[in-house]
C-alpha cells in the first residue's frame, strides 16, 4: 500500500491551487476531533450519575511531521510566481514595510541552475545580507530550497486575505483519498540537527474548517 501526503494553497474558494506540494519521507501522523462537553458530577451520586451536557462544536486537527532532504525529483508539482499568487501584483511594501518591488520568477525553467522546473525566488530574504534590491533563488530541489519556499508559501498573510490550504492524504494503490480536508496551516516547525546538518526536520498543524474572511 503506497500514500501520498499533498498540501495545497489557495488564494480563494474558486481558483485552483497556486502551491502544491508532495511531503515525502513520512515520520509521524496524527489526526484528532476534539468533542466538548461540560461535565456537572451530581451530588450524593457516583460518577455514572453525571450530567454531560455538549453545547459547542467540534473541531479536528491534523498534526504530522516529515524529513526534507535533497531530492531527485521537484516534490513541488505546482509552484506559481507571487505575482500570479497576489490579486493586485507586486509592489512596494507588499510584503513587509519598506520592501522593494518583488522581480523574482519561479518560472519551470530548465537550465542547468534549476532543472526540471526547480527555480523558486524568495519573497523576503535578498541575495546578500547588505542587497536590499534583489530577491534570492533557490533550487527546491534541496533541502533548504523546499524550507525557505514552504516556510512562504503557507503563510496567510492576514485576515482581509483569501488564502486557504487543503491537506490530501491519498491511497494510491487503491486510488482513494483517506484524508481530503480544506482548513489552515496553524503552525510550521523547522529543525535542524548538528548530527544531521543536510535535512530539515518538519512539524504541520493543519486546522480543519471553512476559511472565512472579512470580505466574506
Amino acid at each position: 500500500m503506497a500514500f501520498k501526503i499533498q498540501l495545497k494553497a489557495y488564494k480563494d474558494t474558486a481558483s485552483t491551487p497556486h502551491v502544491v506540494y508532495e511531503a515525502r519521507n513520512l515520520q509521524n501522523f496524527d489526526y484528532s476531533t476534539n468533542i466538548p462537553v461540560v461535565t456537572f458530577g451530581l451530588p450524593e451520586f457516583y460518577t455514572e450519575g453525571a450530567i454531560l451536557t455538549k453545547a459547542e462544536g467540534n473541531t479536528g486537527k491534523v498534526v504530522f511531521s516529515w524529513v526534507i532532504k535533497d531530492e531527485t525529483t521537484n516534490p513541488f508539482t505546482v509552484m506559481d510566481t507571487w505575482d500570479v499568487i497576489l490579486p493586485d501584483g507586486v509592489g512596494a511594501d507588499e510584503f513587509y514595510p519598506d520592501s522593494v518591488a518583488w522581480s523574482g520568477t519561479n518560472i519551470q525553467s530548465d537550465s542547468s541552475d534549476y532543472p526540471n522546473g526547480s527555480k523558486y525566488t524568495s519573497r523576503r530574504l535578498f541575495t546578500t545580507a547588505t542587497d536590499s534590491t534583489t530577491y534570492e533563488t533557490y533550487d527546491v530541489k534541496t533541502a533548504d530550497g523546499q524550507m525557505v519556499a514552504l516556510s512562504e508559501y503557507f503563510e496567510k498573510k492576514g485576515f482581509t486575505s483569501t488564502e486557504r490550504h487543503r491537506f490530501v492524504l491519498l491511497d494510491e494503490t487503491a486510488n482513494k483519498f483517506i484524508f481530503n480536508l480544506e482548513g489552515l496551516m496553524t503552525r510550521l516547525s523547522f529543525q535542524k540537527a548538528g548530527t544531521e546538518p543536510v535535512t530539515w526536520n518538519v512539524t504541520v498543524e493543519f486546522q480543519i474548517g471553512d476559511v472565512v474572511d472579512s470580505g466574506e
